[in-house]
């Protein structure tokens, strides 16, 4: 066993391995794993509790790890650390980690804002609370506000945020959080408090406002949207999911079609053979079908 392991303000345990080999080795042999409980009481035995640290040390590496691997990619990045063995960034995340270019991207985006959270001494038991809950859902989510303000302005949201919800916090309430939060209010500790409070409170009452009441948050959605929805984006998702995918897209046409006054028809085209009533195939009125002012979208 090595020595404990205390990452950035976790709680740490007597005996805890050194890396994840030794995380999962710590677990003993796969045959001899217990498959129901050991004993009918209520507290945990000495060896149960001695297993429980070990499991929950696995799992706790897991949490952490994206932490660790975005600081260790951008120092690759950075100092060409890989151009011994392969010509771009690019080529050595794919070969050597089988990660692609878009993940290694998001790792390096996100580490610095969950170190900076890892490492906030808040007080009041707000940091045992963030090094139990915060992983990547979390601090990917905060990343826009990092990326238009500052690693701050997204710690004092996340901590407002833990400091009225507690464990209870979830990646899409940060999302909400950060979504809501006035830019006057960014970086700016008190007013940010507020912001969530005001915020927490608006999904309490179904007073949040939405992308069509808000000009600016529809800004936002349609911008986010075209960056998102690229043709790799949407061939991966039809790949995992032909019905939902095809459906969400013909959703998607239908509104751009009826903003943009183009009619356009949903041809029949080989439909799923567990839904033999799913349309596919697209056409608009530059393709020959009729043209619409009204832009009413027409399934056939």
């Amino acid at each position: 066993m090595g020595k404990a392991i205390n990452v950035g303000g976790a709680p740490a345990a007597p005996g805890r391995p050194d890396n994840a080999i030794e995380l999962a080795r710590a677990l003993g042999d796969s045959a001899k794993l217990p498959t129901k409980q050991l004993t009918d009481t209520p507290a945990l035995i000495a060896q149960e509790q001695d297993m429980l640290v070990k499991c929950e040390s696995a799992i706790e590496n897991l949490r952490f790890a994206f932490w660790a691997a975005g600081k260790a990619l951008q120092v690759v990045r950075d100092a060409r650390l890989y151009r011994a063995q392969f010509e771009t960034f690019e080529e050595y995340t794919q070969a050597r980690w089988d990660i692609t270019p878009q993940y290694a991207g998001k790792l390096i985006r996100t580490w610095r804002v969950a170190e900076a959270l890892f490492q906030a001494r808040p007080g009041g038991g707000l940091e045992t609370i963030v090094s139990t809950k915060l992983g990547y859902g979390h601090a990917w989510a905060l990343v826009p506000l990092v990326e238009e303000h500052s690693v701050q302005a997204a710690v004092y949201l996340y901590l407002g945020l833990v400091k009225v919800k507690g464990s209870s916090v979830t990646a899409a309430l940060v999302q909400g959080a950060v979504e809501a939060l006035p830019k006057a209010a960014a970086g700016q500790k008190g007013k940010t408090e507020d912001a969530v409070i005001a915020y927490l409170a608006s999904l309490e009452d179904g007073t949040r406002s939405t992308p069509a009441s808000d000009p600016a948050k529809a800004v936002r959605a349609l911008s986010k949207a075209a960056k998102t929805f690229d043709t790799g984006t949407v061939q991966a998702a039809l790949a995992h999911d032909p019905k939902r995918a095809r459906n969400a897209v013909k959703s998607l046409i239908e509104v751009l079609s009826s903003v943009s006054g183009v009619k356009v028809t949903f041809l029949e085209s080989e439909p799923d053979a567990e839904d033999p009533e799913l349309e596919g195939g697209a056409t608009d009125a530059t393709d020959g079908t009729e043209g619409s002012p009204e832009g009413e979208a027409a399934a056939a």
